[in-house]
């Protein structure tokens, strides 16, 4: 499947690398590679991730836990691409990234 990130996504994975090298220098990489390696699990098999428990059953949005970090990648599958419109921290709000898509 192709897989293309929203510009917003985009902006959150930049803020998550920024905050976490703030904290420990070289955590913001171990975030990316981290994120790279579930991106390209998604990318190969979206369907086997779950749908959002906090939406409607009917919703498309999906969501992958990342292995290290306390995020989630949230997507859709719209024809043959996953459309990642969030990557949020699992404590933030949730759903706040509803109108994105």
């Amino acid at each position: 499947m192709n897989l293309h990130i929203l510009a917003e996504a985009e902006e959150e994975i930049e803020e998550a690398r920024k905050y976490l090298n703030r904290e420990s220098h070289g955590l913001g990489r171990r975030f990316l590679d981290d994120l790279a390696a579930r991106l390209a699990t998604i990318a190969i098999d979206p369907l086997r991730f779950p749908k959002l428990e906090t939406l409607p059953d009917d919703s498309p949005f999906r969501r992958a836990l990342l292995h290290v970090f306390r995020y989630a990648v949230v997507f859709e599958i719209i024809d043959d691409t996953v459309l990642v419109v969030a990557v949020a921290h699992c404590s933030r709000e949730p759903n706040y990234w509803i109108r994105r898509s």
